[in-house]
């Protein structure tokens, strides 16, 4: 139930579309939703928007979870899939050399994984599917020649192959629909 009003403490509240407060540093589990996550990711461009289309993290998490699907995944891996970037719906994203080469970087990484702990237990998320690393390497890979430029060396994807794969970029409330589908189900084959 959306809390509305004003955020329930002073803090750094995020106010999500469906109305809930969530402080993203020390988050309520039952404020995290999956219809926020699937808004917000949907809205937010990869590679921090330096992208010659609009290209979302909510469909990124699609794919990459057919992927895990597709190479032999059960329902709780492709869930995992999907899910594996849902701390940029409340955190936002950093472009990976930032994330992954900066001090600043570094402090993003902590509160991340501080939330990732918390949406994992929200949401019963499986962890540590290796096939989620393999094929988000893969897919950054593809997206990195169908969206941004190939003009310098990036240390991330040494020895990693783009897919074969055409990608389209989806407009942000197909991203999102397609992204609450593809929980939907998920989570009902995770429950049977």
């Amino acid at each position: 139930m959306p809390a509305g009003g004003a955020p329930p403490a002073p803090g750094p509240y995020l106010q999500t579309v469906s109305g809930r407060w969530v402080n993203p540093f020390d988050p309520d589990p039952e404020q995290l939703d999956a219809g926020d996550i699937a808004r917000a990711l949907a809205n937010q461009c990869r590679f921090g928007g330096h992208c010659r289309a609009f290209y979302s993290v909510a469909q990124h998490s699609v794919i990459v979870s057919r992927l895990v699907e597709d190479r032999g995944g059960d329902a709780d891996d492709a869930f995992a899939a999907l899910m594996h970037d849902a701390t940029e719906a409340y955190l936002g994203d950093m472009p990976h050399p930032l994330k992954h080469r900066s001090p600043l970087g570094a402090a993003f990484k902590d509160a991340e994984e501080h939330l990732e702990r918390t949406l994992r237990e929200r949401f019963a998320i499986k962890a540590d599917v290796p096939e989620i690393k393999r094929a988000d390497r893969a897919l950054l890979a593809t997206e990195r020649r169908a969206f941004s430029a190939e003009t310098w060396h990036w240390p991330e994807l040494e020895g990693v192959e783009p897919l074969d794969l055409e990608l389209e970029a989806w407009p942000p409330d197909e991203a999102a629909r397609i992204f609450a589908e593809r929980y939907a189900e998920l989570d009902a084959r995770r429950r049977r």
